[in-house]
């Protein structure tokens, strides 16, 4: 399936005036679930120094080559004392110190590669590299952010910044698409570019205690938070509403079933050991005792099997203070009998 969708994209000085960048020019774009897609140059603006490029996100660029430039790609200087380091793979030059981490005096063009090559490889859906060369690299290079964290501007939430600068790669992110956020530093990042999971994230899943490279100064550190029947059944329910773009869900062809097949993966703590036959009751209940999270059908005149949720927002914490009420007053159901229990 192709989408396609717009994205601003900065150009530096040097390779604004060198013209690297023009229209129909294929280019690579990082997007929001911290992956590189291939896109093509719409339209150029000089006096913003940015491209805008009409994504193809069915293709997926691996390997970068362009060539060598005599400036270094993050300050545009020329070379100093030191010839610029070259990467192996895209051939860009850097001055030892503008790269972060600062590239070790003995490493030569043969063999060195820069830190966005290495997360251009890593970087996976359901998680990076665990084992091999760039899995190695890639957690030297996430022991520091290329960027000044106390320089992002966030919301009173701390959920997004104005900057649109999260995780390790320094890409754009939505906080409730499979990202995590750090306990200690608060950023957030993309499931993509980290290395301890051992499952794929659901939208929405935040149920999990996570330290980020640079606040343990080593390998990441993540643990499971323990669910109850109503945070999975809400959990479910988000998931499938991104997924598939909708509101109602059946309870049986579509909740239920999604719970069942993917069980292993949800990690669910003390409710993995529920037998199969149990699972339906517990499910079935939460969905009909809470209202305050959950509509069925009938109450709103359609079949009593269907369930989505009052607003789409993904499950809370118990360290959420305001998720479920602040929201509810913003978006008004009509609530009819109370649900009726369906065998």
């Amino acid at each position: 399936r192709r989408r396609s969708f717009s994205l601003s994209l900065s150009l530096s000085p040097a390779r604004s005036r060198m013209g690297v960048v023009s229209e129909g020019d294929d280019v690579l774009a990082r997007w929001s679930d911290g992956l590189l897609y291939l896109g093509n140059v719409k339209r150029v603006s000089p006096m913003q120094r940015s491209s805008f490029t009409e994504q193809q996100l069915k293709y997926k660029y691996q390997n970068i080559s362009v060539g060598i430039e005599e400036v270094c790609c993050v300050c545009d200087a020329p070379p100093l004392k030191e010839p610029l380091v070259n990467c192996l793979k895209c051939r860009h030059g850097y001055h030892p110190q503008c790269h972060t981490p600062p590239i070790e005096p003995e490493a030569d063009s043969t063999s060195w590669i820069c830190r966005q090559c290495v997360f251009a490889v890593a970087t996976k859906r359901g998680g990076a590299l665990k084992r091999g060369r760039f899995a190695r690299l890639m957690q030297l290079m996430k022991l520091r952010l290329p960027y000044q964290l106390s320089s992002l501007d966030w919301d009173p939430q701390h959920l997004t910044n104005q900057q649109q600068c999260y995780c390790y790669c320094a890409g754009p992110g939505e906080w409730n698409l499979k990202m995590l956020q750090c306990g200690s530093c608060g950023q957030w990042f993309h499931e993509a570019c980290t290395q301890c999971l051992t499952k794929p994230l659901l939208y929405g899943d935040r149920f999990y205690q996570f330290q980020c490279s640079v606040c343990t100064n080593g390998p990441e550190t993540i643990q499971r938070l323990p669910m109850s029947w109503v945070d999975l059944a809400h959990l479910v329910l988000y998931h499938l509403s991104l997924c598939c773009k909708r509101k109602y869900f059946d309870f049986d062809h579509e909740i239920l079933s999604f719970a069942n097949e993917n069980w292993e993966s949800l990690l669910l703590g003390s409710l993995s050991d529920t037998p199969r036959q149990d699972r339906c009751h517990n499910l079935l209940n939460a969905l009909n005792s809470h209202k305050d999270r959950f509509v069925s059908g009938k109450e709103i005149k359609k079949k009593k099997c269907l369930f989505g949720l009052q607003v789409r927002a993904p499950p809370p914490l118990s360290s959420d203070t305001d998720v479920i009420i602040l929201k509810l007053h913003q978006v008004s159901f009509p609530i009819g009998k109370a649900r009726e229990r369906i065998c």
